[in-house]
């Protein structure tokens, strides 16, 4: 593997009557030394060696992109945390949450990780009022200067957990969807959702550390992951990489729910994508007790033979809500145990658990938490968005679900989630449930494998040129298929077997 910077320790001989070497070409005769050829350096770095040569005796470390011509972006004194470790930043840039993790990129080991909640969403909780948000004046800049401070934030903390200064940080890899990866960068999204749907850019490159505010090492190559248009950003193709699918014979299906849920089916010689707004009730946007999966969130649930609830919480604290694992968990235990009916509606004189409220019937969690026929409709809803998703985009390719080899569920939707629960609701698909893989968050998965490999940059490359995108909104037969999924688990049980097993 080739990372995407490497550092190589120099000890090198020092000036004298003897040897009047001009010190750039000290520095890039040692590298050659070494085995690099290096073809390029920048002027702020030119600037700096002859103090740095003289200030450490001559021994230093320099700093190398490997990408595409070597180029060397910094020469440092030695430090003994830095001597022989690189280290690289991967971010998952997600509308809701930024989720940063520090690599040592010549072993791949994880130093440290760390997430907040994107600072954007105090000007817009969704992608469409931060797009219309950027045509006041001075918007797109305020959106751009909130995620950049946030990334800055979490580098710094993670620096300091690793024992290492920020500016040691000598590449960054940016996973985000199109409308996020063009505010982060300072691009105008105004035409990402409206017609004909055309992003600034869908390519990239790679940018420098400097010119985009992030402070690390300046001249630090900064890879923002590409887009495939309005609908597939850099986080889904960093999903593909990261789940293998677009490097098997078999066929493969990967979803990625987060505020959207973007739906990938194909293999080594061919992709299709579609994506849709079947995220909001999972991440707690319309259910009354919903919440994101953070510390004080319900991630499972059961109900016992007496229809008492028994949950885990992460963080080990006391309940604030319920997240979407915990969400599917509960509609999936309410309908088994005969709580609720086929509707969604709740079954009168079954338990003391069911109560009234201003929402209407509800079931109670805890005192405070309760989970309302309203929110089973919401669920319901989103569940067959999903499943009519699903079957629209394979019956369209001409397979069927017998067909799939992997199933990847990506996204906090994956890292929580129970495939088992989420079949017998009607979710996902009744197929053999050794076939589901759970991959967590892939997008930052992804960053993490292009800080490690250029091959990595590569094939991510080569996979957004094979994704055709599919539009599930012109398909005829998308509403009369979701109002047949409207039903747990289906209107259709035959397509449900193991939900009805005895």
């Amino acid at each position: 593997m080739t990372p995407l910077v490497k550092k190589y320790f120099l000890k090198l001989p020092h000036a004298s009557d003897d040897d009047k070497t001009p010190d750039l070409e000290r520095v890039l005769a040692g590298l050659r030394r070494e085995g690099l050829d290096v073809v390029s350096v920048p002027v702020s770095v030119i600037r700096k060696i002859s103090s740095t040569l003289r200030e450490n005796d001559f021994e230093v470390t320099a700093t190398v992109c490997m990408a595409d011509k070597p180029e060397l972006i910094d020469v440092e004194p030695v430090q003994p945390t830095l001597r022989s470790r690189s280290t690289g930043i991967a971010v998952d840039l997600g509308t809701t949450n930024i989720v940063c993790s520090l690599v040592d990129i010549n072993t791949g080991e994880s130093l440290a990780g760390a997430s907040e909640t994107n600072p954007q969403t105090a000007i817009g909780e969704d992608i469409l009022a931060r797009i219309h948000h950027c045509l006041k004046p001075g918007g797109l800049e305020e959106l751009r200067l909130a995620a950049v401070g946030a990334i800055n934030d979490i580098a710094g903390r993670l620096a300091d957990k690793a024992g290492i200064p920020a500016s040691g940080i000598s590449c960054a890899c940016i996973s985000g969807n199109t409308t996020m990866a063009h505010l982060f960068l300072g691009l105008d999204p105004y035409n990402i959702c409206r017609a004909p749907y055309v992003p600034a850019a869908n390519r990239f490159g790679m940018f420098r550390a400097k010119d985009l505010g992030l402070n690390i090492m300046p001249e630090a190559p900064v890879v923002v992951l590409p887009n495939v248009g309005s609908y597939v950003g850099g986080d889904v193709l960093a999903g593909i990489l990261a789940s293998g699918m677009a490097e098997r014979d078999g066929i493969s299906i990967l979803v990625d729910v987060g505020t959207n849920a973007e739906i990938i089916v194909g293999n080594r010689d061919w992709l299709v994508a579609c994506a849709g707004a079947a995220g909001p009730a999972l991440e707690g946007g319309v259910v009354n007790s919903g919440m994101r999966a953070a510390p004080g969130a319900i991630d499972r649930i059961k109900i016992d033979e007496n229809h008492e609830p028994s949950f885990s919480v992460i963080g080990d604290i006391p309940p604030a809500g319920m997240c979407g694992s915990a969400l599917i968990d509960l509609l999936s235990e309410l309908f088994r145990t005969g709580l609720i009916d086929g509707r969604g509606k709740f079954i009168p004189g079954r338990t003391e658990r069911v109560v009234n409220t201003e929402g209407g019937p509800a079931y109670k969690v805890t005192e405070n938490i309760v989970f309302t026929e309203k929110d089973i409709e919401n669920l319901i809803r989103t569940k067959a968005a999903m499943y009519t998703a699903l079957t629209v985009i394979i019956s369209e390719i001409g397979i069927t679900f017998s067909d799939i080899e992997s199933f990847f569920v990506a996204g906090t939707f994956g890292e929580y989630i129970a495939a088992d629960k989420a079949v017998s609701i009607g979710m996902l698909p009744d197929i053999p449930i050794n076939k589901f893989k759970l991959l967590g968050n892939s997008s930052l998965k992804g960053a993490v494998m292009a800080l490690l490999d250029l091959k990595a940059v590569e094939q991510i490359e080569k996979i957004a040129s094979m994704i055709t995108y599919k539009e599930l909104n012109a398909s005829a037969e998308f509403m009369s298929l979701y109002r047949a999924a409207m039903f747990l688990p289906h209107t259709d049980a035959s397509l449900f077997p193991s939900t009805y097993k005895s």
